[in-house]
């Protein structure tokens, strides 16, 4: 009677590890199907067997083959749960009937959803980001603003990336000579923009629009005129006073504070693939009006050697008619061009 009793302890024990294995396999690869009939006879067929080793033989057989066919199908189940199976999964492991044990399969459903998310995440990531401001480059350029840097962040993924940036040249010339004054200054380039870049054919090609938010550019000088040579303001002609020599300031502004710019180029800083990319840009800025002012001291005569009473300060309606005619000069330079190459590297 003990060994019928152990005999009858093991084939339960057994049952249940058949039970978890079979239904496990079953509902897991062929959701829906009715195992519970094939369990029962089974089980039953079993439950009869008194003698130990056909027992314990028949069941670990059974088992072992549910398991393996559970692990060797893992690979398909896994592809299958990641695109459409989720619902019909959770559906079966949320039945009592299907399951002897629902832990595992709820588990195995959990671990496959997990797994196909962070699948997702990593092809996402991988591509350089599907949602806006998923990705980051930096880069590095130069050109006729000097030497600067822009980052970009994807709006759409290799359609449409917002880009800004910044240039920075400061430059001293050699003595400048017009109308016979001596211009000695500083020309400096200072912007920051922002832009959006629009890639149609979805490569390296751009299409760019935006706008330069910061614009410091311009010369500051000193202007002078040594003594007994002539001079020419607002179309009149002086010499410069032997007693007080003619002196005086300029200050020349390229436009204002803000302008928009349109530019074409070649190369995205947030590639399909690599990291680094070349980069080319091409295209105009549009700002108002350049502005000059000057300041004069000293004295002017109408002749080299005129009397100390002949001489006095420039009238202010010349040094007006000056500042227009430089003005009118410089006009050109409302479209100021943007020329840039440049290298920049994909962060993430």
């Amino acid at each position: 009677m003990q060994g019928i009793r152990w005999n009858i302890s093991s084939v339960k024990i057994y049952a249940q590890c058949f039970n978890f294995c079979y239904d496990s396999a079953i509902q897991v690869y062929f959701p829906g199907c009715a195992c519970d009939g094939i369990r029962g006879h089974l089980t039953r067929s079993y439950s009869i067997a008194f003698r130990r080793r056909t027992t314990e033989r028949l069941l670990m057989n059974h088992c072992a083959f549910s398991t393996f066919a559970l692990l060797a199908l893992a690979p398909l189940a896994l592809a299958a749960q990641a695109q459409t199976a989720a619902p019909v999964l959770l559906a079966e492991a949320a039945s009592p009937a299907s399951f002897s044990t629902s832990a595992a399969p709820e588990a195995l459903v959990v671990a496959t959803t997990g797994a196909a998310t962070s699948s997702t995440a990593d092809s996402s990531t991988k591509s350089g980001g599907s949602v806006p401001f998923s990705g980051l480059a930096v880069g590095v350029k130069f050109g006729v603003a000097g030497i600067g840097f822009d980052v970009a962040t994807p709006l759409i993924r290799q359609s449409l990336n917002l880009r800004g940036g910044a240039s920075f040249l400061s430059y001293t010339p050699s003595t400048i000579t017009t109308d016979n004054l001596n211009i000695n200054g500083n020309i400096k380039f200072q912007n920051s923009a922002i832009m959006v870049d629009y890639f149609p054919f979805h490569g390296r090609f751009r299409i760019s629009g935006g706008m330069t938010i910061y614009n410091n550019t311009g010369l500051t000088a000193t202007l002078s005129v040594p003594t007994g040579q002539s001079f020419t303001v607002g179309g009149v002609d002086y010499y410069s006073d032997p007693r007080n020599p003619l002196s005086g300031s300029g200050v020349f502004n390229f436009g204002g504070k803000t302008a928009p710019r349109v530019t074409i180029g070649s190369g995205n800083m947030l590639p399909k693939k690599g990291r680094f990319t070349f980069q080319s840009e091409l295209g105009v800025e549009f700002f108002s009006q350049p502005t000059v002012l000057y300041h004069f001291t000293g004295n002017g005569c109408p002749a080299a050697n005129s009397p100390e009473s002949n001489c006095a300060p420039i009238p202010t309606s010349n040094v007006l008619n000056e500042q227009n005619k430089l003005q009118n000069d410089l006009s050109d330079l409302r479209f100021f061009p943007v020329l840039s190459f440049g290298l920049s590297y994909r962060i993430h």
